[in-house]
């Protein structure tokens, strides 16, 4: 379960605090959202509504995620992203935003099927439950645009109790940015530290990466 609560985070990371502008709000798995519901937002900042879509290996959350919202207009930026925590577990997304309300509302545009080449750089991979900390022996190739290692640590609060997690793996530098914005408070999710650092090239040998960096 805390798996999927730390790559739900990589994609919600695209929403930084949140304007009186109405946008339809989600979290879900697959092309359309379930559930939905209307949220006003800030409005003491300039806002728009968010969408954005996520694709790939997700573990327990399948294959497609939709995460709808209100966002700051300055950081609403129409872009792709990806991660790659190992070969079978990762996510391309694709983010887009307007500013009229409910305009984010109905179904999204799928994201064009993408090839995930490698790309010459590595780096340190891995998945830690019940613990903030995670070190690795193991790399994950990073793919396409992917330039950026990111370290992520949070806590969960899951029937009351707070489960901690740790994830390492490659990413684009917008997921980092994203990361160093995120509030996500409202949801229960506590991140407790982030961290990119440029990524290293396949040929380079490196030791175990500690969780701190």
């Amino acid at each position: 379960m805390m798996k999927t609560l730390l790559i739900s985070c990589l994609l919600l990371a695209l929403l930084p605090p949140v304007a009186s502008l109405i946008c339809e709000s989600c979290f879900s798995q697959g092309k359309y959202c379930r559930n939905a519901t209307t949220e006003e937002c800030d409005d003491s900042s300039d806002q728009s509504c968010l969408s954005v879509i996520g694709v790939g290996k997700l573990s327990l959350l399948g294959s497609r995620v939709v995460v709808k919202s209100c966002i700051d207009t300055e950081l609403c930026e129409e872009d792709h992203s990806s991660v790659s925590i190992s070969s079978a577990l990762y996510l391309h997304s694709k983010s887009t935003c307007c500013n009229t309300d409910m305009c984010n509302s109905g179904p999204i545009e799928m994201p064009d099927t993408e090839t995930r080449e490698p790309n010459g750089l590595k780096c340190p991979s891995c998945i830690n439950i019940f613990s903030d900390e995670c070190e690795s022996n193991k790399t994950v190739s990073c793919r396409n645009d992917e330039d950026q290692c990111f370290y992520l640590a949070g806590s969960m609060d899951f029937g009351g109790t707070r489960i901690l997690g740790a994830i390492r793996g490659c990413a684009t530098a917008g997921v980092c940015i994203g990361l160093q914005e995120t509030d996500l408070g409202s949801l229960g999710f506590e991140i407790i530290q982030t961290e990119c650092t440029d990524a290293i090239d396949e040929d380079a040998t490196e030791d175990t990466v500690s969780p701190r960096g």
